[in-house]
């Protein structure tokens, strides 16, 4: 239970373009790409919510004002076998998202009858599974907050995966407005990176995965160790755009088991690198304090006695920000992310010739490069630092004349702001980011 993830969107709800220049654009031919364009919301969750005594509309709010859209199964309920408690549970869930204006992914115990990710399924097991899957659809389908059904949690092995593709193909066949949810391991959970590609791929193709979802929480482990954080992000980022789906990283927010208590620069950093490279939403291990997991009584957002923790303020001001670049990243796909500053990260990527951006200078910085359909690109700067300010200046490509913020207080772009010989000179605090539009000259 130390890793954690979630996934979002359907097939149903899958745009597949490819991307063109517009005609009026300056820069460079774009490559065809199939970007995954989802009219879900951007996804703002947690793992190990409010427990089932909690589970009232205050706490509902509550995770609303947090900046929370898409509510995860409470602590008490994930995993349990069903019941009619359960179900009543879960419909009780499900109006309390549509009264505070959010969205929930069930956990419904009947999803073990489905059998374990552990191995393919036979003829002879496909007509139960498709029965189980039939009784949690009518269940939960018409509801209007209802997202999608979690599947699991980092059990899938190779063999499995085709299980999981049988359920997901059923699922989205008999119900394509809502997506199925599974969670996969860390790069650093494989001695051998061969192995972890195969899986990723095994998932994304045998398991017909319509969204790629999973954990890592090294990077906050004890002074920090970023030996495979780069890499991971760098290889969901290309597997998930050749096969034209989404992606969504789950950091850590709890002491325990080694990983260090976070500062708001330390969420902020996990949350805004992992945007760079695409991730369309962030989830946080954990939400609500987890006894016998949480190191010496150690708080996540709400602690051991229901109250908030200062993390709750930390995740609301983080939330609310990209809550607002969320409508505009979903309709962007990711061509890029390079680190520069020294050291370099291990697995990070450096600056081609063929970005946007032609320098970055003035210390450690990555820079998610993105475009959209009709031909537009952007860019996305972050300090990866998580203790210092950076100065940066970012050198663009000739065709650039201003760049416009998208602004994280509205969602609109602000005013365009001109380049000085191509440079866009930005101070970024630690762990920040900042998503900008570049304007071709005319």
């Amino acid at each position: 239970m130390n890793t954690r993830t979630t996934a979002l969107t359907a097939l149903a709800f899958l745009g597949i373009v490819s991307f063109a220049p517009a005609a009026d654009t300056k820069g460079p031919p774009l490559s065809p790409l199939k970007p995954a364009v989802s009219e879900l919301p951007f996804l703002i969750s947690y793992w190990c919510g409010p427990p089932k005594a909690e589970t009232n509309i205050e706490r509902y709010k509550e995770l609303a004002e947090c900046g929370f859209n898409v509510a995860f199964a409470a602590l008490d309920n994930l995993w349990s076998p069903a019941d009619k408690a359960q179900e009543e549970h879960n419909m009780k869930v499900l109006d309390l998202c549509k009264e505070a204006g959010m969205q929930a992914l069930i956990w419904d115990g009947n999803m073990s009858k489905v059998g374990g990710f552990d191995k393919a399924p036979t003829p002879e097991e496909i007509p139960q599974i498709e029965k189980t899957l039939d009784g949690m659809i009518a269940k939960y389908a018409s509801h209007p907050a209802f997202l999608g059904l979690i599947e699991g949690d980092e059990g899938m092995t190779l063999p499995g995966a085709k299980r999981i593709g049988a359920v997901n193909q059923y699922l989205m066949k008999k119900d394509p407005k809502h997506v199925p949810y599974f969670n996969l391991l860390p790069l650093y959970a494989f001695t051998v990176r061969a192995e972890y590609d195969t899986y990723v791929a095994k998932f994304i193709e045998d398991g017909k995965a319509p969204f790629v979802s999973w954990d890592h929480y090294r990077q906050m482990f004890g002074g920090g160790d970023e030996s495979t954080y780069w890499a991971n992000l760098e290889l969901m980022r290309k597997k998930c755009t050749e096969a034209g789906i989404p992606f969504n990283q789950i950091i850590v927010s709890l002491k325990h088991m080694g990983y260090r208590e976070c500062s708001e620069a330390d969420l902020r950093w996990q949350v805004y690198t992992s945007l760079a490279f695409g991730s369309r939403g962030i989830q946080y291990f954990t939400y609500w304090f987890t006894k016998g997991l949480a190191w010496a009584d150690a708080p996540s957002f709400i602690d051991k006695n229901g109250k908030r923790d200062r993390k709750y303020d930390f995740a609301k001001k983080i939330n609310n920000h990209i809550a607002k670049l969320g409508p505009t990243l979903i309709k962007l796909v990711c061509t890029g992310a390079y680190c520069s500053g020294n050291p370099m990260p291990p697995g990070a990527v450096p600056l081609p010739d063929n970005a946007p951006v032609k320098k970055i200078e003035g210390g450690r910085v990555v820079v998610g490069c993105f475009q959209s359909a009709d031909g537009k690109r952007y860019i996305f700067p972050v300090n990866r630092t998580m203790g210092f300010v950076v100065t940066t200046k970012l050198t663009l490509d000739e065709w650039a004349e201003s760049v416009s913020e998208v602004s994280q207080d509205t969602g609109e772009l602000l005013p365009p702001t001109p380049l000085t010989d191509g440079v866009l000179e930005l101070k970024l605090q630690p762990g920040y980011g900042q998503l900008f539009l570049i304007n071709d000259k005319k």
